[in-house]
């Protein structure tokens, strides 16, 4: 790892996440045959990557990165002209189109899992979710968080702040990502 913190940003991410991370061995070499190969992960495998990291003190904060860094790769994998129309497009149209993104990307994060997007496009629902069930508390949701906020900001269609209002790790009947109602619209 680079002396210089300057210096953090030229070197491999996935190096610095397996340092940041203190994976053992086993993990670190799980993590290299996956860039190599490109295979899908299982659920089952994404799960204990969930509980590893659940065990950090900073935990949500990761996975809110991480949901991030998740949207920035999916939108750059759109395309040049639907990125360009979702940034021109009026803002309610905006809007609606950043839920449904999230929702198709939630889909693949979740799968066999109900994932809705809100009559009106302001709130995404999952019933049975990875994030909610691979963690000890509702850390993992923090994954969704990030990432819709981040499309709603590629999409130039933020609002309120997105909180996580609903949570079945928390004992609910279902995730719910929501506008933060009482929030200053943005």
């Amino acid at each position: 790892m680079p002396d210089d913190p300057d210096e953090l940003g030229f070197t491999d991410q996935s190096l610095n996440l397996r340092r940041r991370l203190g994976l053992s061995r086993v993990v670190t070499n799980q993590i290299r045959r996956y860039e190599a190969e490109r295979e899908d992960v299982t659920a089952d495998e994404v799960a204990s990557l969930f509980r590893l990291v659940d065990r950090r003190a900073d935990a949500a904060a990761i996975f809110e990165a991480a949901g991030h860094g998740l949207a920035r790769v999916s939108m750059r994998n759109q395309g040049f002209g639907r990125g360009i129309a979702a940034r021109l497009l009026p803002l309610r149209l905006r809007r609606w189109r950043a839920w449904k993104w999230s929702g198709s990307i939630a889909r693949r994060l979740c799968p066999g899992s109900p994932v809705r997007v809100a009559k009106g496009s302001r709130a995404l629902e999952i019933e049975g979710g990875l994030p909610a069930h691979a963690t000890d508390g509702s850390h993992g949701c923090a994954l969704l968080v990030g990432l819709i906020d981040e499309i709603l900001e590629q999409h130039r269609a933020t609002g309120p702040r997105i909180v996580h209002s609903r949570c079945e790790a928390r004992g609910e009947d279902l995730c719910v990502w929501a506008y933060d109602e009482d929030g200053d619209d943005g």
